[in-house]
């Protein structure tokens, strides 16, 4: 249990605070007046080779000086850039330079060493630490061990020793608001204090915060794919930036942000998310959603169908046979079944190759087809089909030159004999026009060689029935792989790839012509993986192969009603060769006691889940008495919970197209902002957003616009509820007309408050 220090101990602190802050001043004042100086060298060096560089580029002498001014204007710009890096952290530092201290003594070591810890080191002038990074291996203490017997790893190998003390501070714009010892390795009162915090429209650092089983997957090493499995609130995605600056810090030698991807679930939650390594001091790493890797990737002549827009269709269906059988489509072509059909199709033309003739010309064998489709099977075995064809291509150009060379000698010697009234150079200018006409056909065969159309193959095996039930042998049933062959063909002959066509069409593709390589992308973390299938994986695992991995979600958000639902043991095995590893968080951070109980009573399959015992109202239900006073109920509790200083709330309604319509009538009641699929952050005020543009996100208050029978009763649809529940962090309510949604009424009543409107 925490305590509140004795004044002496307040003052002492305050002391050191009060020196610290001196000697970051002091380094502060040094590294802006040398930043001066860079920047003024900087310009320099720029003007001197605007005006030097032409008069540089007229001899190799001249070229080799312009070189070596180039390379230190590179220079002074990599310094530049470091030394406002480091202002910036020394800024930081200066409001709050530390939040921790551990004492421990080292074994074999007669004095205990004061260890404080914050978000950046710090050393004074003859190189005594003042302060560790949070991120140092002797850090990493204050948040494995409590009091006692404790060790920490670092190059010179385990060091053991005691904790006598372990002391949390709360320091703000460099004045100590409070210190507490404790024997916990976060003291619940300081934890509730910083969970109980209003949210805004950025998330927060939580490296004052961090729980133990967070901290083994943040520095985790032993795995290059680490598998993140956690509930609603386990702190996943705050788990995974502070990874990246671990990264950043343990690898700072190596590599920079630039060097660090980041997979989004959609361009709201990357602006969200884009304040957390800043706050640490380090630069914000790269970001993308799959969807702009598409973008990207697809040539703009095959127009397809984006994953918000998926959603919309299956969330609004009306049951027609029509939507049902496009429901079928999307689950089957998510399923690992699917996968293993389309790696059959690719491997079976891969093995098929080309029919290779003799390559010949004039009855004279140039290539002999044996020899092709050795080179094809044998020698670039190793690379895709349309490689393979490209090198053959290659190969065949190459060895048609001297052919070529050797029949325009042949006709040269052939066209004297006959005209010898013909000069040289006419002899020579008709022998190359004649051959080389003449070669005109042999040339465009091989040219064709390498033309493979990967969006034709891709509609060939569903439009060859024959074809498709070869590969599909033993996968689907029979019926159901002609209702897949129908739905498919249908939307291709729209000439426009449906989102379920979208992933496997590009793994096809990158199997046949190859994938890009990203080999600068070092560590890549992936968010919200349960929202992706498999096919994604095995396309991030072929763009990204130099790169080590955090995979992180929690398959009870599976936002998708129709999505085959990839379970973490189907993706570690995707992942088996690179020793992929799964971590379970079962402790939930985000909501009140009473948010968090309601909110796993949900869920049809008990769990282990535990939760922070942090006080809170029970969420309220309201029976709305009319559709058409919806607006006016949520109206009228917008009102009152922002006047009771709730500073982030937020209207989940289950579609755009319901988003829509009840904005319409809210924003004449209340100020409120409608988020769609375009916009690229989250505004600060009330908002209407739709269920799935909302997971990732989270707010001080929720309200579930529609819980009614009609709006939430398919049980595949209970994830998105579940989902949508979990935003809230101090309060939730939620609304419906009529009936409730079956998920409302299979909770135990008592864990919620109820009301009417109007009463």
């Amino acid at each position: 249990m925490g305590k509140q220090t004795a004044d002496p101990d307040r003052q002492v602190e305050e002391t050191r605070l009060a020196s610290v802050q001196s000697v970051i001043k002091q380094q502060l004042t040094e590294k802006e007046a040398f930043f001066d100086r860079l920047q003024t060298t900087l310009q320099t060096e720029r003007k001197d080779l605007w005006e030097d560089g032409p008069r540089l580029a007229d001899s190799f002498a001249s070229a080799v000086t312009l070189n070596q001014q180039l390379s230190g204007l590179r220079n002074t710009e990599v310094s530049v850039e470091n030394n406002r890096r480091a202002i910036r952290k020394l800024q930081k530092m200066l409001g709050t330079p530390y939040f921790a201290r551990i004492d421990f003594q080292e074994q074999g070591i007669a004095t205990v060493e004061p260890i404080y810890i914050g978000i950046s080191s710090l050393l004074d002038a003859d190189g005594t630490p003042l302060i560790y990074d949070w991120r140092a291996p002797v850090s990493s203490m204050f948040y494995d061990y409590e009091l006692g017997p404790a060790q920490y790893n670092c190059a010179a190998g385990v060091i053991r020793g005691e904790i006598s003390r372990k002391r949390q501070f709360k320091i703000e714009d460099g004045r100590l608001i409070y210190l507490f010892d404790s024997d916990l390795k976060i003291d619940d009162e300081i934890l509730q204090e910083i969970l109980s915090k209003h949210s805004d429209e950025k998330m927060r650092t939580i490296v004052t915060s961090i729980q133990r089983e967070q901290n083994q997957v943040i520095r985790d090493e032993k795995h290059p794919v680490v598998l993140v499995q956690g509930a609603a609130g386990s702190g996943k995605t705050s788990i995974a930036l502070h990874r990246a600056a671990y990264y950043l810090y343990k690898e700072r030698e190596h590599i920079t942000s630039k060097n660090i991807l980041i997979f989004s679930p959609n361009q709201l939650f990357a602006d969200y998310i884009a304040n957390v390594l800043p706050e640490l001091g380090e630069e914000m790493v790269l970001t993308t959603t799959f969807q702009d890797l598409v973008r990207k990737s697809i040539h703009p002549s095959l127009p397809f169908e984006d994953r918000h827009n998926q959603l919309e269709m299956v969330l609004t269906s009306d049951g027609s046979k029509k939507d049902l059988r496009r429901e079928e489509k999307i689950y089957l072509q998510s399923t690992p079944e699917f996968l293993q059909l389309i790696d059959n199709y690719q491997h079976f033309l891969t093995e098929q190759g080309k029919d290779f003739p003799d390559l010949s010309f004039q009855g004279e064998v140039i290539l002999a087809k044996e020899e092709l489709r050795k080179l094809y099977h044998e020698f670039y075995a190793y690379l895709p089909l349309k490689k393979r064809l490209f090198q053959l291509q290659q190969r065949a150009f190459f060895v048609l030159r001297p052919f070529t060379k050797q029949k325009i000698q042949a006709y040269a010697q052939k066209l004297a004999q006959a005209d010898q009234q013909l000069s040289a150079h006419e002899i020579k200018v008709q022998s190359r026009l004649a051959v080389s006409k003449a070669l005109i056909p042999l040339r465009s065969t091989i040219q064709a060689w390498s033309a493979v159309d990967s969006a034709r193959l891709y509609r060939e095996l569903f439009a060859n029935e024959q074809l498709l039930f070869k590969m599909a042998e033993g996968i689907f049933p029979t019926a159901t792989l002609q209702r897949l062959r129908q739905a498919t063909l249908e939307a291709l002959d729209e000439k426009y790839l449906a989102y379920e066509d979208v992933a496997p069409f590009l793994f096809f593709r990158g199997k046949i012509e190859g994938f890009p390589k990203f080999n600068e992308i070092k560590h890549l973390i992936i968010d919200e993986a349960q929202d992706y299938t498999l096919f994604h994986y095995r396309i991030i695992q072929e763009l990204f192969p130099a790169a080590t991995l955090t995979i992180l979600g929690d398959p009870n958000q599976t936002i998708h009603p129709r999505q085959y639902r990839s379970s973490f043991a189907e993706v570690q095995t995707i992942f088996g060769a690179q020793n992929a590893q799964i971590f379970t968080l079962n402790k939930s951070y985000r909501s009140t006691r009473e948010i968090t109980t309601f909110t796993l009573q949900l869920l049809t399959e008990e769990t282990d889940t535990a939760y922070i015992n942090r006080p809170g109202p029970k969420p309220l239900v309201v029976k709305v008495k009319a559709p058409s006073l919806l607006a006016a109920a949520l109206a009228a509790q917008i009102l009152a919970t922002k006047a009771d200083g709730s500073s982030s709330l937020a209207v989940i309604a289950k579609t755009a197209q319901q988003c829509q319509a009840l904005y319409q009538e809210l924003k004449t009641l209340v100020p409120i902002q409608l988020i769609t699929k375009e916009e690229k952050g989250l505004p600060s005020g009330p908002l209407i957003i739709p269920a799935y543009l909302a997971k990732g996100l989270e707010f001080d208050t929720v309200f579930i616009a529609d819980c009614s029978r009609t709006s939430y009763h398919k049980e595949e649809e209970l994830p998105l509820f579940y989902t949508v529940c979990t935003r809230a962090l101090h309060q939730l309510f939620l609304y419906y007309t009529g009936e409730p949604s079956p998920f409302l009424t299979s909770v135990d009543p008592d864990l919620c408050a109820w009301g009417v409107y109007p009463e």
